[in-house]
């Protein structure tokens, strides 16, 4: 009998032939459905919706962002369309002035800076890079046009979209520093300078930005290059020039985004396509391998003895990530071998079974790491800063023929840098963050710089053919829930929705936050075998582990798609009916 009520947040899934979208937007996902429905394969649907994501979920992602898109067709080898953000041609490594002793109350728990100028501000903008990334994967892997893509994105601009609480919400969560920026408060803020709020369903606040309307129709008619040079760049430039950012309007001319090969690798039988480099891709696919090394798989769903292993594999790689991974172009990174099973076999051997033990990433020597810059957060698994929060969104397509798309894409922060470019509508990212903003680190800021990033869009294979889209939001979170997705998938044989809902664990902070729904007999053993357990209630919504969405493909030849149930506005949707 319980002793008291609880509130229980469960979510369906969709479940369809045709194909189908996954996104964390009902109204993004309808607008890559329709594609869909018209005869596009899945790179045209995912452009769609992540142009559609872009206009109703701004918080989170928007073309003046960056991101990933890993694309899987049948038989052929993966690949990634790359759009990062990028330090512009003037920054330096010592751009944002220590304050010394303390750590910032932001994402990362990086040393702090002088007025926090790397989080908020124009100085923490990157070179965006969404515009090109979506165009290119569109010419090389589409059927549709740019302009039929961007559609739903420019009507939802222009016309409006319903306010609801999520979006009442995620303004008043940032309410102060939006207020900073007029041309932003202008935008999403109403008359008062408050939060828009829909009072009753029938008559909803609605919030429109013609500024972005305009500016996206001009990319649609005039292609990618507008948003690079010309009238728009030129608007961007001047106005992070003009309050101190280190911009030349060469740094926009010069972006181009990428098509390379994925990162692969396999667990339980099944192939893992991700993103390298200094993506979270890197850090899922060690953490995979040392689950495998460590026998994770076959210890039980969930129980005590899984879990406490999955932690020290997640702390490892976590480990490894701050010593040595960054911008493999500006830096020597050993990709290879921290990739590499053999590796991961060797760091597992050394894990104690009945405690969690010290954490310390691989010798430089083994790794054959001879730069000698220090790491990044050496003790980052005792330091007590370390926030929660982010600004990504991730989308899922599974189309009729197989082919798969798994994109993530971000400003990274809340509202990233807050900044909107007057005229244009929009809103940028604070990629700077990224970067560790102490000099003499892999990860330090360098001009023209990849900043170390933590998406990790994945598909699962199977002999050659997509079984799984999976991706999440959440900034680091997003590298264990990866992993605990993929078992709970391949190990454990469970459906996407409930791979999706189950609860998780998350080491990539001090505390190894534990899902409440974990009995407190399980988490009561792994305090008893020296993890710093705290609980975390995923009902109060505070985005504590990262947020995902997801479609698998049965052997039947049906698709299901699951999504984060506490994340309100997430949505699977089908584009036919099973």
């Amino acid at each position: 009998m319980a002793e008291r009520t609880q509130w229980a947040v469960e979510r369906t899934e969709a479940i369809g032939r045709g194909g189908m979208v996954a996104a964390k937007t009902a109204l993004a996902a309808e607008a890559g459905v329709a594609v869909l429905r018209r005869g596009g394969n899945a790179v045209d649907a995912a452009v769609a919706t992540a142009f559609a994501a872009g206009v109703v979920e701004p918080w989170m992602n928007g073309i003046g962002g960056g991101g990933f898109m890993v694309v899987q067709r049948p038989g052929e080898p993966g690949v990634v369309v790359e759009f990062p953000m990028v330090a512009p041609g003037g920054a330096t490594p010592g751009m944002f002035p220590l304050l010394g002793g303390g750590a910032d109350a932001a994402l990362f728990g990086w040393p702090a800076t002088v007025g926090g100028a790397n989080i908020v501000g124009h100085r923490a903008v990157a070179v965006p890079g969404t515009v090109a990334g979506l165009a290119l994967a569109l010419e090389r892997f589409g059927t549709i046009g740019l302009a039929d893509a961007m559609a739903p994105a420019i009507e939802h601009a222009a016309e409006g979209v319903p306010v609801t609480w999520h979006t009442t919400l995620k303004v008043a969560n940032d309410l102060a520093t939006l207020r900073r920026f007029p041309a932003t408060a202008a935008v999403f803020l109403d008359p008062l300078g408050n939060p828009p709020v829909s009072v009753e369903q029938a008559r909803p606040a609605i919030l429109r930005q013609p500024d972005l309307a305009r500016t996206l129709e001009r990319i649609a008619v005039d292609g990618p290059r507008a948003f690079y040079e010309g009238p728009l760049a030129r608007a961007a430039v001047a106005h992070l020039a003009e309050h101190g950012a280190p911009f030349a309007e060469s740094d926009f001319a010069r972006y181009e985004a990428a098509v390379v090969p994925a990162l692969e690798a396999t667990y339980g039988g099944h192939g893992v396509v991700t993103v390298g480099g200094g993506g979270g891709g890197t850090t899922l696919v060690e953490s995979l391998h040392l689950l495998a090394a460590l026998g994770v798989g076959a210890l039980g769903h969930n129980t005590p003895d899984a879990l406490h292993r999955a932690a020290q594999a997640y702390r490892q790689a976590f480990a490894d990530r701050f010593a040595y991974l960054a911008d493999p172009v500006a830096v020597d990174v050993p990709l290879a071998l921290l990739t590499d099973p053999v590796y991961a076999e060797e760091r597992a051997a050394t894990f104690p079974a009945d405690r969690l033990g010290p954490v310390a990433a691989g010798p430089p020597e083994r790794l054959g790491v001879a730069h000698g810059l220090a790491a990044s957060m050496p003790d980052f698994a005792m330091d007590p800063h370390q926030a929660v929060g982010g600004s990504t969104t991730h989308l899922g397509v599974i189309d009729r023929d197989g082919m798969a798309v798994s994109l993530t894409q971000t400003l990274l922060s809340l509202w990233g840098s807050r900044v909107v470019v007057p005229g244009t509508g929009i809103l940028l990212n604070n990629g700077m963050m990224w970067f560790d903003p102490e000099p003499g680190r892999p990860n330090s800021v360098a001009g023209g710089k990849r900043p170390l990033s933590n998406m990790a869009p994945a598909i699962l294979t199977r002999d050659g053919r997509a079984v799984a889209s999976l991706g999440a939001s959440g900034g680091r979170r997003i590298m264990n829930c990866q992993a605990q997705l993929v078992m709970n998938l391949v190990d454990h044989g469970l459906p996407i929705g409930s791979a999706i809902a189950a609860p998780r664990i998350d080491a990539s902070t001090p505390d190894l936050l534990a899902s409440v729904r974990l009995p407190t007999p399980t988490r009561d053993a792994l305090v008893a075998r020296g993890h710093r357990v705290a609980v975390r209630d995923e009902r109060l919504f505070t985005g504590d582990f990262a947020s995902p969405v997801g479609i698998a493909l049965g052997e039947d030849a049906v698709l299901r798609g699951g999504a984060d149930p506490f994340y309100a506005p997430a949505t699977a949707l089908a584009a036919d009916p099973a």
